[in-house]
């Protein structure tokens, strides 16, 4: 595919082609790694251009952990929003599959934050106070429906990011280990499926992967 022609970032069309470009970048080759000429030149904006928006890696970088975080926060939002007056551990069944769904859609987040978390600085400080807090007070009020080996909330916080992201994080090994495309949708559902049993159990016989009653139940 041929890079997009060299303009200035002046429309939002060109700070998104920003945003994308360096979204990947940071997935693939962490903050040091990424070079910000090799993605203006990806995004097809004079680097200049992009300075202008963008005066630093930094700047872009919470940039693009800002845009990914809101993509994440709206998605769950939206899940809870349509089961909203149901039962808690309704609410949070939707939610967790809408993560599920989102990390396959957007699986940069989870490699960002694995190139991130193993180190003390100040993008992980930023991070965790700007966002992975709230995550997991979403999670912790989870606790009481969960499964209860699963009720310790930082536990339960990492068993759903886990599972939710690693397979789409780890897609070229999951491909050569199963033969399967995590990031096909009957993928994503069955890995959808499993998390909400793991974590909240059975919502009875007929759903995926549960054991039918007995005859005579």
């Amino acid at each position: 595919m041929g890079k997009a022609k060299t303009s200035k970032p002046g429309s939002d069309e060109g700070q998104r082609r920003i945003l994308l470009a360096a979204r990947a970048a940071f997935a693939t080759h962490g903050f040091e790694g990424a070079s910000l000429r090799t993605i203006s030149t990806e995004a097809g904006v004079l680097h200049t251009a992009m300075l202008y928006h963008f005066p630093s890696k930094d700047a872009l970088w919470r940039a693009v952990m800002a845009d990914l975080f809101a993509h994440a926060e709206a998605r769950l939002a939206a899940a809870a929003a349509e089961v909203a007056g149901e039962a808690s551990d309704v609410v949070a069944r939707a939610t967790v599959r809408a993560f599920v769904h989102f990390c396959a859609e957007f699986p940069e987040l989870h490699r960002i934050m694995t190139n991130e978390g193993r180190s003390e600085t100040d993008r992980l400080a930023w991070l965790v106070d700007s966002y992975s807090r709230r995550l997991f007070s979403a999670v912790k009020s989870m606790a009481p429906v969960a499964n209860p080996l699963l009720t310790d909330p930082i536990r339960l916080y990492y068993a759903i990011v886990g599972l939710s992201a690693s397979v789409f994080t780890l897609a070229p090994e999951y491909r050569r280990l199963s033969g399967r495309d995590p990031f096909a949708s009957e993928e994503v559902a069955a890995t959808a499926d499993l998390l909400e049993r793991l974590v909240f159990g059975c919502m009875g016989p007929a759903a995926p992967g549960c054991p039918a009653a007995s005859k005579g139940e």
